[in-house]
């Protein structure tokens, strides 16, 4: 009954505000947010979004899953991944990927796909990335089109126009097979002096992006982070799709578990090139 009571005080809220500002839906969202608790806040998204989740992977000791979370009329507004508590515990002592479906039920079709990778000593380049992280890869191509990516392909080296390219990226040697080309952010704190905790990198491949990849090592999970982090944005997009301007991770209690996720996602029509 007190929850009911709570919410019929938010309604009455939410009627006050817009007529007083009919004019502007979204300011009326964010007025209504500012004065209601996280608790409070949370609930009343649930109201208004719903999320959908694919199947679980074992991972660890726990599991890991994709999820998508959307409007009620199906546009989307995150896309992320989420791992139990118990997944940071007894993982292996060698890099390992886990795949990960994304759900079926939801309306969004962008992003296909998304794996989780396990590095226990990190990765190049040494003194930057070689500490026991996650890399965690949303992909925008199909399973078969990632897998037959293969080692030592001249398609790395074809960039994206610079117009796709965020400012201050730039693009290391080579790639990865059943991957693509990494992006590194050169603003990064492990760039500008400080350590690796968890970065955003961009993929491509013949001259397309087709993953964002956060990275995150174990140890900044472990301090229960609640972070989003603004992503800049390129002038133009290859394809029609819904784009991430934050990255969110985050440590629940109830359950126990952490996200990370794409956030923010705003539709952007493709540029074709001359």
């Amino acid at each position: 009954m007190e929850q009911k009571l709570r919410f019929a005080q938010l309604l009455g809220m939410g009627a006050a505000v817009i007529a007083l500002q009919a004019c502007d839906p979204e300011a009326v969202v964010e007025e209504i947010l500012t004065d209601l608790t996280e608790a409070d806040a949370a609930a009343l998204k649930s109201k208004t979004s719903q999320t959908f989740y694919g199947p679980a992977q074992p991972v660890g000791n726990g599991v890991a899953r994709a999820w998508i979370m959307q409007e009620k009329d199906g546009t989307p507004l995150e896309v992320g991944v989420t791992l139990s508590e118990k997944a940071l515990l007894n993982l292996p002592g060698h890099m390992a990927e886990f795949e990960l479906d994304l759900p079926h039920q939801a309306d969004s079709d962008f992003y296909t796909h998304a794996t989780v990778d396990w590095n226990p000593a990190g990765h190049e380049p040494p003194g930057t990335y070689d500490l026991p992280h996650f890399d965690i890869h949303f992909y925008i191509i199909s399973k078969e089109d990632r897998m037959a990516i293969g080692p030592g392909d001249p398609a790395f080296d074809i960039e994206p126009a610079p117009l796709f390219v965020p400012p201050s990226y730039l693009k290391t040697p080579g790639g990865i097979p059943q991957m693509g080309a990494h992006w590194i952010d050169l603003l990064a704190p492990e760039f500008t002096g400080g350590i690796f905790t968890r970065t955003f990198i961009w993929g491509s491949y013949d001259g397309e992006f087709i993953f964002w990849e956060p990275m995150v090592t174990r140890d900044y999970l472990l301090t229960r982070p609640n972070e989003e982090i603004i992503l800049r944005q390129p002038a133009a997009y290859q394809r029609d799709g819904w784009y991430a301007t934050k990255y969110r991770v985050s440590y629940s209690e109830r359950p126990g578990e952490y996200t990370v996720a794409l956030s923010g996602l705003v539709y952007h029509a493709g540029t074709p090139l001359p």
